[in-house]
């Protein structure tokens, strides 16, 4: 058969193959960019211990102190500033927070875009307003104590009634504990690598294994005083796929106990801690947040951009560094945006 009869006999089998792949590829999920969320077979035995014996088992109200609002934070010594410190080799500086956002999206209800306002333009200089509920998907944030009750009370078992009002915010508990700054070591748990996947699909709960998986791929954990950093793939989801919310592949609740056994100062995510749907967890509001505002005096910091970061560890092959920030000083503030730094 010469070259011209077999193409005349080729070309249309070709095409209809093409457009059987085409046809397959359009419902089907390629495995580079996710997996399926699932709901563990465990759910609603992990449900029963969080309402029952975990909320004593985990409790560390009165470790540091009956007037104690730092809670966890208490780890962060002066041996461990200098220890995190001794991380720096580089000299590589990034930001972990994504621009604010001006334009409402999925993620970005109206009462969270951050407005910028200018005040005047004269020949010699300019001014500027800001105003931002950072609470929420998009701005890189720190919540405090008073951002989470449970039965009227507070971290430490300080009551709500009379310490949190409209007036004045927080009188205990407020953002004001942090003023100083943080700076400590910090461990990025690089779960879209460990999967081997760009990100890890929303609804995705994250397990004790599959942190413990991370630990021993990466030989580096974390520990008293740390920042935990998860990743997940969250912006560059975003910028592929654009934005979404009500779905979040977050801490799965059998990573209450691997927190507790940390202890790290800080759990953070580059979204929303808490793994979103949660079924089977109804009247039940972010089970971790609870956990470890409430229970264990650990804080949580959210939104994270650590894309730059992680393609940083990735190429050094080196997942804990030095972390930096400090909140604003705002008396009574609930929490604060955030632009924390990755020292390399």
């Amino acid at each position: 058969m010469n070259l011209k009869n077999f193409n005349k006999i080729a070309r249309p089998i070709s095409y209809t193959l093409l457009a059987s792949l085409l046809t397959t590829l359009a419902t089907f999920q390629m495995p580079a960019y996710g997996q399926a969320s699932m709901v563990p077979e465990d759910n609603a035995e992990l449900r029963a211990l969080f309402e029952g014996e975990w909320q004593e088992e985990f409790n560390t109200w009165g470790r540091w102190g009956d007037d104690d609002n730092k809670g966890a934070s208490n780890l962060i010594t002066p041996e461990k500033v200098l220890s995190a410190n001794a991380l720096v080799e580089e000299g590589i500086v990034i930001s972990l927070a994504a621009p604010v956002p001006q334009v409402a999206a999925a993620d970005v209800a109206e009462n969270g875009l951050f407005n910028q306002s200018m005040l005047r333009i004269s020949d010699r200089n300019s001014a500027d307003n800001y105003q931002v509920s950072y609470h929420g998907l998009t701005v890189a944030h720190m919540d405090t104590w008073c951002h989470f009750f449970e039965d009227g009370q507070m971290y430490n078992g300080i009551p709500v009634e009379g310490n949190v009002t409209m007036e004045e915010g927080c009188k205990q508990g407020s953002v004001m504990n942090w003023r100083d700054g943080i700076a400590t070591r910090a461990v990025i748990y690089d779960i879209a690598q460990l999967k081997g996947v760009e990100w890890i699909e929303p609804g995705t709960p994250i397990t004790r294994a599959d942190l413990e998986a991370w630990e021993e791929m990466s030989g580096v954990q974390a520990g008293p005083g740390d920042i935990v950093l998860l990743y997940t793939g969250r912006w560059k989801r975003r910028e592929a796929m654009g934005a979404w919310a009500g779905e979040v592949a977050g801490y799965y609740a059998d990573t209450i106990p691997w927190i507790h056994e940390r202890m790290p100062a800080f759990l953070g995510h580059d979204f929303n801690i808490d793994w979103n749907p949660r079924p089977g967890w109804e009247g039940i509001g972010n089970p971790i947040h609870i956990a470890t505002l409430i229970w264990m005096g650990i804080n949580i910091i959210e939104c994270l951009d650590l894309e730059q970061a992680v393609e940083t560890a990735r190429e050094l092959d080196r997942y804990e560094f030095l972390m930096t920030f400090a909140p604003l000083p705002v008396e009574g503030g609930t929490g604060s945006p955030l632009n924390p730094m990755a020292i390399f």
